[in-house]
């Protein structure tokens, strides 16, 4: 008998370039795109169910508009998503830049990141960007524990209070000679557990003021 002893693993690249409003002043990062079966258009975020651009469309006070399946619909569901970021100056991309996705999983203990976005070329390329928000941080998996260790690789200490459970948690760190806001919001993933009003008061208190 021949035992397996290979992990079904796939390797990904994050499957399309961050986008960043012309006067953007923040950066928003999530870990890596769900599996690409889960995905309603080709873009951050992209399934339904989490409620990532639900809570950002409330705070920038723009009705989502439901779309059809069709090439069309699911261009016209990105174009608005983009409105809703210009409106907010609010840039977004992912932490991962290519990972490995374990047996086809879209959850983010599956995912191990092999590289990294590089987040200080970003903010280096886009000087108006002074506070980068993190939108997952449980322990290991999380966006926070990613950039905690991107932040290692480039030499940055990331201090977060661990103990406090006061949300946004906020710290700062230094690039180039430049402070960085770092602020820590919880996860609109419906495994998380918020609430739709919790997550639009949070994310509001993160991203207008």
């Amino acid at each position: 008998m021949k035992y397996k002893t290979k992990n079904p693993y796939s390797e990904e690249p994050l499957p399309w370039s961050e986008y960043i409003p012309m006067n953007a002043d923040k950066l928003i990062l999530g870990t890596f795109p769900t599996k690409k079966g889960n995905r309603d258009f080709e873009f951050f975020y992209p399934n339904k169910n989490n409620n990532f651009w639900k809570v950002l469309a409330r705070i920038a006070e723009i009705k989502l508009s439901d779309f059809d399946e069709t090439e069309k619909g699911k261009a016209s569901a990105i174009e608005e998503r983009k409105k809703i970021l210009d409106k907010l100056n609010l840039g977004i991309t992912d932490i991962g830049a290519k990972v490995f996705r374990h047996n086809d999983s879209s959850l983010d203990n599956a995912l191990f990141p092999v590289e990294f976005t590089d987040i200080f070329q970003i903010i280096t390329e886009n000087p108006k960007i002074e506070n980068v928000i993190l939108t997952s941080s449980s322990k290991g998996h999380s966006v926070l524990s990613w950039f905690n260790t991107y932040c290692s690789m480039n030499d940055i200490t990331l201090l977060v209070d661990k103990k406090s459970k006061e949300f946004p948690k906020r710290t700062t760190i230094n690039v180039s000679g430049k402070k960085i806001n770092i602020i820590i919001v919880y996860s609109t993933s419906r495994l998380a557990g918020k609430s739709e009003d919790l997550l639009t008061e949070q994310y509001g208190n993160a991203l207008l003021t």
